[in-house]
């Protein structure tokens, strides 16, 4: 049966849920005091079902916990987190708005795309909210976190034009007490930056990384790294060399290219220093370059792209809360399907596609809410749980030698059939096609894998272990070698006791 609304939860009234995922249910709530007040807020809960895993949980806790400490303009915020009768929720401010990626699908469907210096203004704002989370200290000692999840998903742009971070589900604090294993690989594959991609110890530079390719994203409207898989997606994000913006986006200068190429070095050596020194440049080139600051506004630009939607959104809330008038709240959307933790906004209220996953097309139904949670990105978010170096050594050979991956090894079936690889483990690693297995070969297929190469190019090839030492270095030593030494201490014990009872 479903639940009716309005509903008591806490000291919260839920109005409607708005989205139900595979882990939490949204809900547009709000929260009343003395004199009339009420306050607009989002809850997000965790299902019964999960309330039960610890490792959830804890995952749920360290985001609220996260995030509860970041007071910034340019994050979404959150206000309070609690249990009742043995669910987890969040409560956190309500956007009324888009997330990015609707923003820039809307205004492409629209021919209304937005502008150069529109698009740097975003990130200049989205700078603002990740550097002061990179430097936030708490009680005198550095959290030192690490978004690790950048994406325009995860970007919120309100009708009012404010430019706020969400999503902090994934970020790594040093007070986070779900640590995340060295090696292990969180995020979304088209966003990762190259030392995130391996598995490597992150620092602030890495969110830089992902932050300029939302950038390039944003000025040519194209997929900076996204191909057909997560292993060439992986590659290009490695190896891959990225064209400058101006070649598909005429008002982007050399001066633009060149900070924004710099950001996206695939050594971060090479990168700016931090996402401040990023935002710096930005914001030289910003000032130096628009003339009329009134027109690159994003709220006139929001309100005429979401003008009917915005009626639309003012009508429905009416019907549901009918202090809504009197108040001058915002409106609920309609339910909609989860796909995400963190509230995202869709666009236009008739049914279009969103866009693909594989070869299937994905619509948006007729009524999309505004707040939807997002669970099924375009490219999923992926955890690997296996050091991500030996994965790779694993997927050496079983990749194929022919076509555009020709400097591959072979692929699983003429593995079975017997056939050696023809390109050792390190000329693999060496080869800019680089790829890591959707799947992830298990701990048996890399040692196996090894074991063969080992075997194929003779007894002078070391045999790695899967931490990546040389098994073999500590051979046991000889009987005759015991023998010698045992020998040799009899004898000198013989000398000194001689010494001893001499007169």
């Amino acid at each position: 049966m479903a639940p009716t609304f309005p509903q008591q939860f806490g000291k919260y009234v839920l109005l409607r849920r708005i989205a139900t995922g595979g882990m939490a249910e949204i809900f547009q709530a709000k929260t009343a005091g003395a004199e009339g007040f009420e306050k607009d807020i989002v809850i997000k809960r965790i299902l019964p079902h999960f309330s039960e895993d610890q490792a959830f949980v804890r995952m749920f806790i360290d985001e609220a916990s996260i995030t509860a400490k970041l007071q910034h303009a340019n994050i979404v915020q959150i206000f309070d987190f609690d249990v009742i009768n043995g669910s987890y929720y969040i409560a956190m401010e309500y956007i009324e708005g888009e997330d990015l990626s609707s923003v820039l699908k809307d205004g492409q469907d629209a021919h209304h795309p937005l502008s150069v210096a529109q698009c740097v203004w975003v990130t200049m704002e989205l700078a603002k909210g990740l550097h002061y989370a990179h430097v936030k200290e708490h009680k005198g000692r550095p959290l030192n976190i690490i978004h690790r999840d950048i994406s325009p998903h995860n970007a919120m742009i309100s009708y009012n034009g404010e430019v706020k971070l969400m999503d902090f589900g994934i970020a790594k604090a040093a007070e986070r007490s779900a640590k995340t294993q060295a090696g292990t690989v969180k995020g979304k594959v088209a966003y990762m930056s190259p030392e995130q991609a391996r598995g490597k110890n992150l620092d602030g530079r890495s969110d830089l990384f992902a932050l300029a390719t939302v950038l390039w994203e944003m000025l040519t409207l194209k997929r900076a790294f996204l191909r057909e898989s997560d292993f060439e997606t992986l590659t290009a994000v490695l190896k891959d060399p990225i064209d400058r913006p101006s070649r598909f986006r005429p008002g982007v200068d050399q001066e633009l290219d060149d900070i924004i190429l710099t950001a996206l070095e695939k050594d971060r050596d090479n990168r700016q220093k931090s996402v401040e020194e990023f935002n710096r440049e930005l914001t030289r080139w910003y000032y130096k370059t628009v003339t009329d600051f009134e027109s690159e506004k994003l709220k006139p630009f929001m309100r005429e792209l979401y003008a009917a939607k915005i009626d639309r959104i003012r009508a429905e809330q009416a019907d549901v809360d009918p202090s809504y008038a009197q108040r001058g709240g915002r409106a609920p959307a309609p339910p909609e399907r989860a796909q995400k933790t963190g509230l995202v906004h869709h666009a236009e209220p008739s049914r279009r596609h969103l866009g693909t996953r594989g070869s299937r097309q994905v619509e948006a139904h007729p009524m999309e809410s505004r707040m939807v949670p997002r669970s099924e990105p375009s490219e999923p978010a992926m955890t690997i749980e296996e050091p991500v170096p030996e994965i790779l050594r694993a997927a050496a050979p079983r990749r194929a030698q022919s076509g555009a991956h020709a400097a591959l090894p072979e692929t699983t079936s003429s593995r079975r059939k017997g056939k050696q690889p023809q390109k050792s483990v390190e000329d693999f690693f060496s080869s800019p096609q680089t790829m890591l297995e959707e799947d992830g070969p298990s701990q048996a297929e890399v040692l196996a894998a090894l074991e063969a190469e080992r075997r194929r190019q003779g007894s002078d090839v070391p045999d790695l272990t899967l931490d990546g030492r040389i098994k073999g270095l500590e051979q046991p030593r000889s009987k005759t070698g015991l023998i010698l030494i045992l020998a040799f201490v009899m004898l000198v014990l013989g000398g000194i006791i001689a010494f001893l009872v001499a007169p």
